[in-house]
């Protein structure tokens, strides 16, 4: 990332949920009270805003034939992004579960 922000390119994030092993293996656990600050409700909020707050990042491509999933993706795109500190402290989190 740091690279492609240094040459001016643009980054896809394509399959971010590993075709759902992801969100399955986070399934069960806890969100962080704390993912509230940034309005994710749901893992997939909380990785899709970790992804899309990142300065280098251009586009994430979900990938779903779920509209239900297609909803859920979408609201995170609204309301505020994690900063770097917070991105810290959420890849924190999830590599301490």
């Amino acid at each position: 990332l740091p690279l492609a922000a240094e040459r001016g390119m643009a980054v896809i994030v394509n399959r971010p949920f590993r075709q759902g092993a992801l969100t399955r293996q986070l399934e069960g656990e806890t969100l962080p009270d704390w993912a509230a600050e940034i309005g994710a409700g749901t893992w997939a909020q909380f990785i899709l805003k970790f992804i899309l707050s990142h300065p280098s990042v251009t586009v994430a491509i979900p990938a779903t034939t779920s509209v239900e999933h297609v909803r859920e993706n979408l609201l995170a795109a609204t309301g505020p992004l994690p900063d770097a500190a917070m991105r810290d402290q959420m890849a924190a989190y999830v590599r301490d579960l």
